[in-house]
């Protein structure tokens, strides 16, 4: 039930609202289910266009089932522009 509503809210273009639920559903969950949490909590942050957290969960889904998480690698490279160096400038 949570599930499907999560992604009711992705479906209607409401990430802030869906992540909500995804990280209600992580909590104490150490395994994040295999990555699937965590590739879920990345897409929401990149639909939020916060690319430095949906690059970091989605090396947590990688971390979790580095075999099955495929996508989340091609995503990884995707956002390999993201970085802090412009911290240390």
């Amino acid at each position: 039930m949570l599930e499907e509503k999560a992604k009711n809210l992705l479906d209607l273009k409401l990430p802030r609202e869906a992540i909500k639920i995804y990280l209600y559903m992580a909590d104490g969950d150490q395994s994040l289910d295999g990555g699937y949490l965590a590739k879920k909590i990345a897409q929401c942050y990149e639909a939020m266009n916060d690319l430095h957290a949906a690059k970091y969960w989605y090396g947590r889904a990688i971390e979790e089932n580095p075999e099955v998480r495929v996508d989340c690698v091609e995503a990884r490279k995707r956002l390999e522009f993201v970085t802090i160096d412009d911290l240390f400038k």
